[in-house]
């Protein structure tokens, strides 16, 4: 419990030594999935706390609220939708790491990515306080330190990847940059052939 807390803190405040350390013990992937539940929980509960203060906006508008999620559905997405993500993507970065160069584990991906979920665990503050605030003060509030703290675990992946495969951090951003790219060409060439195929009718 003692680790789990000190990397914990580490991960937030000291990640790239912290990351190193957790590779040189050989941290656990139940370890790194007890975090990423954590982060999906506290994630979930600031998803049902942030929608109540757009249901609150917009409850006037007919059909809004049939648009929300359920707090049981919002919680099990969180955290179903999580563990999916959190495996997959860490198998999508393995691979272009690897064709980068990287020398990491697959496993070792799994850990460091998954405590880089961690700033996560703010969520569910974040929504507190736009709850309490209201209106359109709480929503700029859930959308404003929401967007810091998806650039937050931005930096950690980077720092994640490039501990893990052992390289550059200017390869470890071309690591995470690059599946986007590729996913952005391909629907591009999509909507290319689509208005194609549509022309010729």
């Amino acid at each position: 419990m003692t680790d789990l807390l000190e990397n914990i803190f580490g991960t937030l405040f000291s990640p790239a030594s912290t990351f190193r350390r957790m590779l040189e013990e050989r941290t656990s992937v139940t370890i790194a999935a007890i975090v990423v539940l954590i982060a999906c929980i506290c994630s979930g509960a600031g998803s049902i706390l942030t929608q109540s203060v757009f249901m609150s906006m917009f409850a006037e508008f007919p059909g809004f609220e049939e648009m929300m999620f359920s707090p049981s559905a919002s919680m099990t997405i969180s955290v179903v939708f999580g563990f999916i993500l959190w495996v997959v993507i860490a198998g999508i970065l393995h691979v272009v790491a690897k064709i980068l160069g990287g020398k990491g584990a697959f496993t070792e991906m799994l850990v460091l990515l998954g405590f880089a979920t961690l700033p996560n665990i703010f969520q569910a503050p974040i929504g507190l306080i736009a709850i309490l605030s209201g209106g359109l003060t709480g929503a700029f509030i859930a959308i404003g330190l929401g967007g810091i703290l998806a650039i937050w675990v931005l930096i950690l992946d980077v720092l994640a990847i490039r501990e893990a495969h052992k390289f550059s951090t200017g390869r470890a951003i071309a690591t995470l940059v690059l599946p986007f790219v590729v996913l952005i060409v391909l629907a591009f060439i999509l909507i290319i052939v689509g208005i194609f195929l549509i022309s010729m009718l």
